[in-house]
């Protein structure tokens, strides 16, 4: 074959070759810029300030405070709802509080101050249902919020549960 035949096929190997190295340097450069997160690092993603909840408008008042003590539990207590409080109570509560909630769970020893007892026997049985379940929503010390996790009524089971626990 003479150069005039093989002079298109060059010429149309050296374009795709010049296009993919240009491709080639974009993909890399946006995955150096990506942020990136430490193992066992997860983003925290709290809603910004003063956005609207998409599940509906909701205020729960501080933990420890008058307000939060004087809620009460809206939803019936009766065996299929302490039978999801106590699924959810499985999922979210059981790795830091222990099944039986005296804060001696698989994880516990791990963490400085260890989680409280929130046993009927222990810390528990002091906080009215309203203030167990502002924590729930906002969280206290170590513990996360799980406002974003849970919902109201959720949470509200989990708190009918907490007071089963012997």
């Amino acid at each position: 074959m003479s150069l005039p035949v093989r002079l298109p096929g060059i010429l149309f190997a050296a374009i795709v070759a010049v296009t993919s190295f240009t491709a080639c340097e974009k993909i890399d450069r946006n995955m150096w810029e990506n942020p990136a997160f430490r193992p066992q690092e997860a983003p925290v993603r709290h809603p910004p300030e003063g956005s609207v909840p998409t599940k509906g408008l909701e205020r729960t008042p501080t933990p420890g405070t008058p307000e939060a003590a004087a809620l009460k539990n809206p939803e019936k207590t009766t065996g299929s709802s302490l039978l999801a409080g106590k699924e959810l109570y499985g999922i979210f509560c059981t790795p830091c509080h222990g099944e039986s909630g005296k804060g001696d769970g698989p994880v516990a020893k791990k963490f400085v101050p260890a989680p409280a007892d929130i046993s009927a026997a222990g810390q528990g049985a002091h906080h009215p249902d309203g203030d167990l379940f502002a924590v729930l929503t906002h969280g206290r010390g170590g513990m996360p919020p799980f406002r974003s996790e849970l919902t109201a009524k959720e949470r509200w089971e989990v708190v009918a549960y907490l007071r089963t626990l012997k």
